[in-house]
Order: C-alpha cells, then sequence, then structure tokens
C-alpha cells in the first residue's frame, strides 16, 4: 500500500535496520555488536516475534514520544512509541492508522506465545503436561487477539514525515 513500509524476511536482515544507529555509531558488524552486548538483543527477539505473529497488512509503527503523547491523549511518561495496526487510508503526505494498540504488552505475550509453541511441540510424549501447555497458548492466542484494553492511537491521519519507522514481516 505503502513505499514507508520496509519489510523483512529474516531476523538478522530485520536486527541490523533496527540497529543501524548503533552499529555506525560503534562502526561494527552485527555480529560484532552481539559479542560486545551493544544491542539489546532480547527486546529485538521479542519484536520480531511480535511481527511474525501480526496478521496480513499489520503493521508497526514508531512515533516520535511527542506525537505518541499526543495520540494516545495520555500524559503518562511511560506512553509507547511504537504501535502495532493497520493502514486504512494514505495521502501523499499522511497515513490513516486504524485498530492500533501499544506494541510493549504484545511484544510480552509473542514471547509467551513463542515459548509455549516450542513446549508444546516438546511435550507431545507427555499427554497431561501437553494438554495443559496446549491450553496455555490458546489463551494466550485470545489475550493477543483482544486488543482493547491496550493504549492505542486515536484513529487519526499520522504525518508520513513524522513516523521514524514503518515494518511488517515478509512471509
Amino acid at each position: 500500500m505503502t513505499n514507508l513500509i520496509t519489510e523483512f524476511a529474516d531476523y538478522d536482515s530485520f536486527s541490523r535496520e533496527w540497529h543501524s544507529d548503533t552499529l555506525t555509531d560503534y562502526d561494527v558488524s552485527l555480529e560484532d555488536a552481539r559479542e560486545r552486548g551493544l544491542l539489546n538483543e532480547q527486546k529485538t527477539r521479542q519484536l520480531w516475534q511480535l511481527l511474525g505473529l501480526l496478521d496480513t497488512g499489520e503493521l508497526f509503527i514508531q512515533l516520535p514520544e511527542w506525537l505518541a503523547i499526543e495520540k494516545v491523549g495520555s500524559k503518562d511518561r511511560t506512553t509507547s512509541t511504537i504501535f502495532v495496526g493497520y493502514i486504512s487510508r494514505e495521502t501523499e503526505d499522511a497515513i490513516l492508522f486504524k485498530e492500533s494498540a501499544a506494541a510493549q504488552p504484545l511484544m510480552q505475550l509473542a514471547h509467551k506465545i513463542h515459548s509455549l509453541e516450542k513446549g508444546v511441540a516438546n511435550t507431545e510424549a507427555d499427554t497431561d503436561r501437553h494438554e495443559r501447555s496446549e491450553k496455555r497458548l490458546q489463551e494466550h492466542y485470545e489475550k493477543f487477539s483482544n486488543r482493547d484494553n491496550l493504549p492505542s492511537l486515536s484513529d487519526e491521519w499520522l504525518p508520513k514525515s513524522q513516523l521514524i519507522t514503518a515494518v511488517q514481516r515478509c512471509e
């Protein structure tokens, strides 16, 4: 829909772009930055896991803090600057971002879902444990789908010039 969306098919290319400022500032490769502990790999991995659970057409955007505060309508000092949602309309200068939700709680759920999926795969021989894990996994999927109680952006136009990034994961 829009040429401002960056798509990634693999984790390393996403991580390299997500941490491009750090890599440039320290003049290091992604591998060197990892070895030196310059990256928040856990948060990056959780963001990647979140991207993997988003519906087709859904993406995350990152906004400057002042714009996020304005669009969320919160005076809270911990206003999220990363949101997931859909671009429903677009002009040359702005996008209409709909059905948004703060990314941070969804990142945590995505990580739990990822861990539970591994657990389900590893507990097939233990039927009771496998069933409990599958039930917990289903509960987490339901929580992930129900975003009504999460902070969201008002359904208003966002200026393209103020978007820090807009990211989707390729299939």
